[in-house]
């Protein structure tokens, strides 16, 4: 195993794999040498942090971050060997902590963190530019937040509901979609597809081009990795933790970002998920039988009624659209389907 500086900080930060952490320890106790290129490697990190702090984050969440890093750092490296490194280099960086805190001290509550987000409402698909110069597709009824200055070591950004991103590559800086406090995807550059509605019981997560290593945070603080391979979909299950990856034609799992749906032998409880945020309406589903039905089928441009004559055929069901009723505020409300077996 080739150490360097990248593997080093992914051996701080506590996101190696444990027998790649177990590789990088025994390089560690070869020699004084490699022992004093690790500090050298936490003191720059911690120097970095503090920058940033300086330049553009909120004092009080940077240190939230170093707080949390901290207790991530070196689990399965003893004690006393933790302690021992943290001394040495404490002693480093002591003045600078003293320097910092009164800066914190001064500054708490005077800078907010500068965010931005982008919000698709719904049957609407948009597509913008992040500031490294990847690219994003917001699939209907979605949100993306980011930083307007992305960290300096790595590219962040918080995702609901369903984006599609060609990430622009650079290997010094990872970029990572966080969709809740248990699951994000890390990449390099590559092009994926990041499923993650907040009705929905499941996290997707689609691999069109390169590679995506899943970080997926267990109980007791341990986080497990998993890489996926082009044309394989990886599902998260929110309730009980549990990863399932099959073999997926891509193209059509990220076709919604050409204004088309296409559904293969997906349950008709997924289908009108699909359609309700598409079409912005509500599905009022009388008999529970209808949801177990199995639809292949693929729509671009068809109107609403169109779509449903195609399930009326096809899973052997009956619908009745209703005019939207418009509010006392002069809101216009969403249609609603009935739909029940025929």
């Amino acid at each position: 195993m080739i150490v360097d500086e990248y593997i080093l900080i992914k051996y701080i930060e506590g996101t190696l794999p444990d027998d790649e952490r177990a590789q990088v320890d025994d390089w560690v106790a070869a020699s004084p040498e490699n022992a004093k290129l690790l500090e050298q490697v936490y003191f720059t990190l911690q120097v970095t942090d503090r920058v940033r702090v300086m330049e553009s984050v909120d004092p009080e969440m940077a240190l939230v971050r170093f707080k949390s890093k901290v207790r991530k750092q070196n689990k399965k490296v003893s004690l006393h060997r933790s302690l021992q490194m943290l001394q040495r280099v404490a002693a480093v960086l002591f003045i600078p902590v003293l320097v910092l805190s009164a800066y914190l001290f001064m500054q708490i509550g005077q800078e907010e963190v500068r965010m931005v987000e982008v919000r698709t409402n719904p049957g609407v698909v948009s597509t913008f530019d992040l500031p490294d110069g990847s690219k994003v597709w917001l699939n209907a009824g979605s949100s993306l937040k980011y930083p307007k200055n992305f960290w300096p070591e790595c590219r962040q950004v918080e995702l609901t509901g369903q984006g599609y991103f060609e990430v622009a590559k650079n290997p010094e800086k990872p970029f990572i979609v966080k969709v809740d406090p248990s699951y994000s995807v890390e990449v390099l550059g590559t092009r994926f597809d990041v499923s993650a509605y907040k009705d929905d019981e499941f996290v997707s997560t689609t691999l069109v081009e390169g590679s995506v290593q899943l970080n997926i945070a267990q109980a007791g603080g341990h986080v497990t990795h998993q890489i996926l391979k082009p044309d394989e979909r990886a599902e998260f299950t929110r309730v009980g933790g549990k990863l399932y990856i099959t073999s997926v034609n891509a193209d059509n799992n990220t076709a919604w970002r050409n204004g088309e749906i296409i559904f293969k032998n997906q349950p008709m409880s997924r289908v009108l998920k699909a359609l309700t945020r598409h079409y912005n309406v509500r599905f009022d589903v009388k008999d529970k039988e209808v949801l177990e039905a199995i639809i292949t089928a693929k729509f671009k441009e068809e109107q609403l009624p169109q779509v449903m004559e195609y399930l009326k055929l096809a899973s052997n069901v009956k619908f009745k659209i209703s005019k939207p009723a418009i509010t006392a505020d002069n809101r216009l409300e969403m249609s609603v389907i009935e739909i029940s077996k025929e």
